[in-house]
C-alpha cells in the first residue's frame, strides 16, 4: 500500500491495480476563501494518471468535498462514498453516490474501507475511514473533534500502522453557527497525540494544518509542530510529519 499525502486532509492509496482517493481538493471557491482565509501554498494537482479511483468523503464540507473534483473523476467504473448530506448534495448535481452503513466493511477493489463514526465541528454527519489492506491498516480522520470511539475502534479494528488525523485545533465563527464557541472544532495536537496512542498506532502523520489560517473567522492552533513534539515525546508517540505531495509504503 503506497499513500500519498494531498493538500489539507487529502490522501491518495493505491495499492495493485486500485486507486482510492480520500477527501481529495484541488478547488478553491471564493467562498472559502471568505472563511478560511488563501491557502498558504499552492494545492497540490490530483495526478493525471490515476485511473479509476473509488473516492471516499468524510463530510459536506466544501473544503473535504470538492464536488467538481469528484464530478471530473468519477466515470461508469468508480465509486463515490460520502454521508447522506454530501451524497444528497451531489445528487441535486446530477451525480450519484453511495451512503456507508457504518461498521459495514467496503471492498474497494484490492482495500477494505470501513466508515466508522466522527464527530463534526457544528454537527453536520461525518465519518472517518479505516483502511485494510492485507494485514496492514490505517485511519483518516477527517477533520473530526474528540470524541469517545478511540478506544472502540482500538478495540475492534486496532492496532493502527499508521493514523492520519486533523491537529489544527481550529476555533473562530463559523458561518451561520450563533453563539459563538471557543471550545476547538477538530484536534488540538495534544488529542491527535491521544488519539494515535489510544489507537495503538505505529505512528501518527498529522493533516488538515499550516494551509488555512484566517482569524478572527478561522483560527489555528499556535504552534503546532512544538506542540505535537512535546506530546508525542510525553506519551512516546512516533509522528511523521509527511508533507503534501510526499510518500509512504505500508
Amino acid at each position: 500500500m503506497k499513500i500519498t499525502r494531498l493538500s489539507w486532509a487529502g490522501l491518495w492509496i493505491q495499492s495493485g491495480n486500485t486507486n482510492i482517493l480520500i477527501d481529495p481538493l484541488q478547488n478553491i471557491t471564493e467562498r472559502m476563501i471568505a472563511f478560511l482565509g488563501k491557502p498558504k501554498e499552492p494545492i497540490i494537482e490530483i495526478p493525471g494518471n490515476i485511473g479509476n479511483p473509488h473516492v471516499f468523503v468524510t463530510h459536506i464540507h466544501p473544503d473535504h468535498f470538492d464536488m467538481e473534483l469528484i464530478e471530473y473523476l468519477i466515470n461508469d467504473s468508480t465509486t463515490f462514498y460520502a454521508p447522506a448530506s454530501a451524497v444528497e448534495k451531489a445528487k441535486s448535481e446530477g451525480l450519484v453516490g453511495i451512503v456507508p452503513n457504518l461498521y459495514e466493511p467496503i471492498l474497494a477493489g484490492d482495500l477494505t474501507v470501513t466508515a466508522v463514526p466522527a464527530v463534526d465541528w457544528v454537527g453536520d454527519e461525518q465519518v472517518s475511514w479505516v483502511i485494510r489492506d492485507g494485514d496492514k491498516q490505517i485511519f483518516h480522520g477527517g477533520d473530526t473533534a474528540w470524541h469517545g470511539y478511540w478506544w472502540k475502534f482500538a478495540k475492534r479494528f486496532g492496532p493502527f500502522d499508521a493514523v492520519f488525523l486533523p491537529v489544527n485545533g481550529v476555533t473562530g465563527i463559523p458561518p451561520g453557527i450563533e453563539p459563538v464557541s471557543d471550545i476547538p472544532g477538530t484536534l488540538t495536537p495534544k488529542q491527535a497525540v491521544t488519539a494515535a496512542r489510544i489507537l495503538n498506532a505505529k505512528q501518527l502523520i498529522p493533516i488538515h494544518y499550516d494551509l488555512f489560517n484566517n482569524p478572527p473567522l478561522y483560527n489555528e492552533f499556535p504552534n503546532v509542530e512544538e506542540e505535537l513534539e512535546l506530546e508525542s515525546v510525553k506519551q512516546q508517540v512516533a509522528v511523521n510529519y509527511l508533507r503534501a505531495g510526499d510518500s509512504i509504503e505500508n
